[in-house]
C-alpha cells in the first residue's frame, strides 16, 4: 500500500509539473511540434471544463486572465490530500 500511495503522489506532482510546463510554454510560445502538443492533450482535458466553468461564473472584468491553471492546481491539490487521507486510513 506504501507503494501504490508513492504512486499516486508522484502522478499528482508529475501533472502539476506538466501544467506549470504548459503554462510556461504559453507565455513563451514555441513552435508547435510533438512535444507541445502531448503536454497539451495531457492537460487540456483538465483546464478546459474549469475554463469554461470560471467563464461562466467569474465577473468580466477577471476574465483577461486565465485562471484555469490556478484552479486545476488547487484541485489537484485538493484531490491529493483527500487520496493521501484516504490511503493514509489503510497504512
Amino acid at each position: 500500500m506504501h507503494l501504490l500511495y508513492k504512486l499516486v503522489q508522484l502522478v499528482f506532482s508529475l501533472y502539476e509539473l506538466a501544467i506549470l510546463l504548459y503554462v510556461l510554454l504559453s507565455w513563451l510560445r514555441p513552435a508547435a511540434n510533438r512535444w507541445t502538443e502531448l503536454l497539451r492533450s495531457v492537460v487540456e482535458p483538465l483546464l478546459t471544463p474549469i475554463r469554461r466553468l470560471l467563464i461562466a461564473k467569474l465577473p468580466t472584468r477577471w476574465q483577461i486572465f486565465d485562471w484555469s491553471p490556478v484552479a486545476a492546481l488547487l484541485v489537484i491539490s485538493i484531490a491529493r490530500q483527500i487520496v493521501g487521507s484516504i490511503l493514509g486510513i489503510f497504512l
